[in-house]
């Protein structure tokens, strides 16, 4: 702390800086000048001490003698073991070290450093009787080689003018008893004050402050000045010890000299709690402080191994010697710097003024904080920081008032370049700056919510009608531009709709995994995904998948889901039967968790028409046609009329349903389908063939027409679908042929032809017999309307057979093929599988027989061709007088009769050649005149009776039992008997083809 001296020299040069007297003169106000601390020095009296223990432990310390003879103790003789090295015994010790060297010893005193004689009577008469509680114990202060004060920490004149002010003491203070609780409970035994550690002069002295317990003691010295002595167990160890001291002092001069005497030393303490009465008394009081002298010193005595630690700048008194501690920067003004301090000084409100002129007159703070409220002022801070500052310093809040300024100020103020900047560009460059965010907001959701969602839409328009065009890769890439700009989950489902009306099946799912990859479990992405592997993909195990994984899983009563997968499952229930149940489950769930509703309903009627349940599907055709209210589809509508029709017109097979006589109301429900649906296929298709069931062959092609045109303008969606439309196909091209419309009814089976393959080729279709129809009726219209092309018609059949068709007709048909292209094995094997399923009339018996001598199998030809002039003489029987001529219908009678007689006398002459048999030479003999008499009633003319071809010869074909018979009684080398080849086209009779 600075003597009295330095802080009226400091005063006096303080007032001179704030120029304070002439500023409150000019504002009329009064001046105060603050005044120093003054002591006055009291007389102390003489204390009685009886604790011969104490005073063993006084006379063991280096006191002054005036305070030594004061007590009557003894002295000490020059050069004994308790002086400090150096000192004599009558010099008194100018150190007051508390600290230790680290061998347990106190450390050399400063020389400069002495304290004058000491009155312990007017110290203890000094002690109040409220004095503080002492804690139990007190921190040990560790040894050092430097003393704990030094002449650098305080200033010399400190104590100058001490004694003076102490004779100013009160000297009737009574020292209260030191074994009463209740008057020194914080001291204890005085006879144990040895344990105080205070190194008085003595070497032992500092190996003594370990044991000592906390003390605060509050002196009372002159005017009401209070010097507050606190220890504490701040240390870590038991070897540290806090001093601090907070005094003010007067002006006395402690700078060279010693204190002679004490008069009066006034203590105050505080009786201890009762319940710490009995241990008090035994406590050692080593740690002696003052209250604010670690500040002024720069450092907190007893916390020297924290702030060691922290490396703080501070003075710590056990951590080192002083040479390593941070000193506090000298502060130097130049006239400039004095300039400024003054104007910022004269600025700051009344209030922060005085303020730091009490900080700077009157309070005891350290050199740091010094030095940072100069240099606020000379930097001139804001007053609110160094009011900030001030307030730190004295402990409470400095209010900074408005100020005023004068004319002088504002005008300069306004004239300097941060007014100007402030109040004519910083307006401007905010509303610049507000335009300019403005506009780059406005720009920036333009450009984020505008135009990259519109530029965006365009990729995905572009993209969108390249499918069209065919260009499908163009197409995704046109997508994955846009959707990296900016994402729409809609073109998802557009464009895979699009891939799958274009077919490309692989596409559109690419699609959908795109879309659930990005948005997982998209429940509409789900559902349309499935809907294309049930009914274009017809992968009914990955549709099941997805619908299972995706939504049932999580939510296992999802309405859509669960309808879906009944769906699927009845579609996937065509190829499979047992998943028939699956779609039961999924409908009976959804019926017991929200009712029967009609879609629901509608589903089990399709189940029980699936697995031709009549009975269940009667009651349920009631439930809906007799309820108007009652919602059901035109699809499900369309299948239940068909499913009725086809139970009416099924061939029965074993024991008859009982419930086919209850159908009824064929025709109401597929009236109301096709007027639910207009644009349904299945409904008009079925109505077509409840016409034709009827007999109504106009009805039935008008409605059939409507039915195609439906079916190529709506989308495939199921395999029946496909089916019904092939169907429809192939019975409008039954009926342009029966029109004899063959072009037409060739185009119409290449369109069904088509159908079917694209499906064999999608795997949705199975080779059927059905089918196998359609390949079998452009084999007719090969084999009948167009000449010579044989062999198309027989690869039309053998397509026909693949699929399982095999009518007897066909086979006869194949049979003829193979014969017109001499392929008698394979003639006469179809020709066999013919005559296994018909009747053995005279067209494949001819057929027989012909392939047969064709073979060289004569006897089998012989019996075939008696089994026909058995049934052709028969025939004869049963007509009048043959007259081919004159009844047509005759004619086929007779020109049989003429073909089997010369073929069979033939066979009989390749007989007779080859076992050498006379008899069949004369039996064919005589079936050549048979047939040659038939031969002139079909050719003779009527009119003028003359044969045809009488007498020429130069076509010898032309009457081959003549030739045969001329051979047969002229023979010549190489001639072999001839036979009408021709073989029936058509195996009916009568037949469509023939006319």
């Amino acid at each position: 702390m600075p003597s009295l001296q330095a802080l009226r020299e400091f005063k006096a040069s303080f007032d001179e800086i704030g120029n304070e007297k002439a500023v409150l003169e000019a504002q009329n106000l009064p001046y105060e000048d603050l005044p120093l601390p003054v002591l006055e020095a009291v007389e102390p009296e003489s204390a009685d001490l009886e604790d011969a223990e104490t005073l063993e432990v006084l006379s063991q310390m280096d006191l002054d003698p005036s305070v030594a003879a004061a007590l009557d103790l003894p002295e000490k003789e020059p050069g004994s073991a308790e002086t400090p090295e150096g000192l004599s015994s009558g010099e008194p010790d100018d150190s007051l070290s508390l600290q230790p060297d680290q061998n347990g010893e106190s450390g050399d005193p400063p020389p400069d450093s002495a304290l004058g004689d000491f009155d312990l009577d007017a110290l203890l008469d000094a002690v109040p009787p409220d004095l503080p509680d002492i804690p139990d114990e007190f921190p040990d202060i560790p040894a050092g080689d430097d003393a704990l004060l030094d002449d650098s920490a305080i200033p010399g004149d400190l104590l100058n003018g001490l004694a003076d002010d102490l004779e100013q003491i009160p000297t009737d203070t009574e020292i209260p008893d030191p074994g009463d609780a209740g008057d020194m409970g914080d001291f204890g035994d005085l006879g144990q004050i040895e344990d105080l550690g205070l190194d008085l002069g003595t070497e032992d002295a500092g190996a003594d402050l370990g044991d000592a317990g906390n003390l605060d003691m509050d002196v009372e010295i002159g005017d009401g000045q209070d010097i507050e002595i606190e220890t504490g167990d701040q240390g870590t160890g038991g070897d540290e010890e806090d001093l601090d001291l907070e005094a003010g002092f007067g002006e006395a001069d402690l700078t060279g000299g010693s204190v002679d005497s004490f008069d009066a030393f006034d203590m105050e303490r505080k009786a201890p709690a009762p319940e710490q009465e009995d241990e008090t008394a035994d406590l050692d009081l080593g740690d002696f402080t003052l209250p604010g002298i670690d500040d002024m010193l720069g450092g907190i005595p007893g916390q020297g191994s924290q702030e060691a630690g922290k490396g703080k700048g501070r003075k710590s008194f056990v951590s080192g010697p002083p040479s390593e501690e941070k000193e506090p920067e000298e502060i130097q003004l130049n006239e400039e710097d004095l300039a400024q301090f003054q104007r910022t000084l004269a600025d700051y409100p009344l209030n922060l003024r005085l303020a730091i002129a009490e900080i700077i007159a009157e309070q005891a703070i350290s050199p740091n904080q010094m030095t940072n409220l100069v240099r606020l002022l000379v930097r001139g801070a804001p007053p609110k920081e160094t009011a900030a500052l001030a307030g730190k310093i004295l402990g409470k809040t400095i209010q900074v008032p408005v100020q005023k300024k004068t004319g002088e100020q504002l005008e300069a103020e306004r004239e300097s370049f941060a007014y100007i900047f402030v109040h004519s560009f910083l307006p401007i460059i905010r509303l610049t700056l507000f335009i300019l965010v403005v506009a780059a907001s406005a720009c920036f959701l333009i450009w984020r919510f505008i135009y990259i969602p519109v530029h965006a839409e365009n990729l995905y328009q572009l993209g969108y009608d390249r499918i069209d065009d065919g260009e499908y890769e163009r197409a995704n890439q046109r997508f994955t531009q846009a959707f990296n700009i900016h994402r729409d989950k809609n073109w998802f489902y557009k464009y895979a709709e699009a891939f799958r009306d274009q077919r490309q099946y692989i596409y559109a799912e690419e699609k959908y995994d795109e879309l659930l990859s990005y948005y997982p479990r998209d429940k509409k992405g789900v559902l349309d995904y499935a809907a294309l592997e049930t009914y274009y993909r017809r992968n009914y195990e990955k549709a099941d998948r997805l619908l299972r994984y995706n939504i049932l899983e999580f939510n296992p009563n999802d309405p859509d889901a669960l309808l879906a997968q009944g769906d699927n499952a009845l579609a996937w229930g065509e190829i499979d039967s047992a998943r028939y149940e699956d779609a039961r489950f999924a409908y009976a769930r959804l019926l017991e968790r929200y009712g029967w509703t009609d879609p629901v309903t509608e589903r089990m009627l399709t189940y029980f028409i699936r697995t031709d349940n009549l009975k269940e599907v009667i009651p349920l055709q009631f439930f809906f046609m007799d309820n108007p209210k009652k919602i059901i589809s035109a699809t499900t509508l369309a299948e239940l009329g068909g499913y009725l029709l086809d139970k009416r017109t099924e061939e029965v097979r074993g024991v008859p349903n009982a419930y086919v006589e209850q159908i009824s109301g064929v025709r109401d429900v597929l009236l109301r389908a096709v007027l639910q649906g207009p644009a349904l296929p299945e409904a008009h298709y079925h109505l077509s063939r409840y016409y034709r069931y009827l007999g109504s062959l106009q009805d039935e092609q008008l409605t059939l027409e409507v039915a195609l045109r439906n079916f190529e303008s709506a989308a495939e969606e199921s395999v029946r679908r496909l089916v019904y439309h092939i169907e429809a196909l192939g019975r409008d091209a039954e009926i342009l042929r029966d029109r004899r419309e063959y072009f037409a009814s060739e185009e119409q089976l290449v369109k069904a032809i088509g159908l079917y393959e694209d499906g064999l080729d999608r795997r949705i279709l199975q080779t059927a017999p059905e089918f196998g129809r359609l390949y079998a009726a452009m084999g007719d219209l090969e084999y009948f309307t167009k000449s010579g092309d044989m062999e198309m018609a027989l690869s039309y059949y053998l397509n026909a057979e693949k699929t399982g068709y095999s009518s007897p007709e066909m086979l006869y048909y194949m049979g003829s093929a193979y014969y017109h292209q001499e392929d008698w094995a394979h003639a006469l094997e179809r020709f066999f599988a013919a005559a296994s399923q018909l009747p053995l009339d005279r067209r494949i018996l001819l057929a027989l027989g012909n392939t047969c001598y064709q073979r060289g199998d004569f006897f089998a030809a012989q019996g075939y061709y008696n089994r026909l002039l058995d049934l052709l003489e028969a025939e004869r029987a049963r007509l009048p007088v043959l007259l081919p001529n004159d009844q047509p219908e005759y004619l086929e009678t007779a020109e049989r009769l003429m073909i089997a007689r010369n073929n069979m006398g033939a066979v009989l002459e390749a007989l007779s050649q080859r076992g050498g048999r006379p008899s069949y030479r004369a039996q064919a003999f005589g079936f050549y005149a048979q047939a040659i008499q038939a031969w002139d009633s079909l050719t003779r003319n009527p009119q003028s009776m003359i044969r045809l071809g009488a007498g020429d010869f130069s076509n010898p074909g032309s009457n081959l039992p003549y030739l045969n018979s001329r051979n047969l009684l002229y023979p010549q080398t190489g001639y072999q008997a001839q036979i009408f080849p021709q073989i029936d086209k058509d195996i009916l009779e009568p037949s469509p083809w023939e006319y």
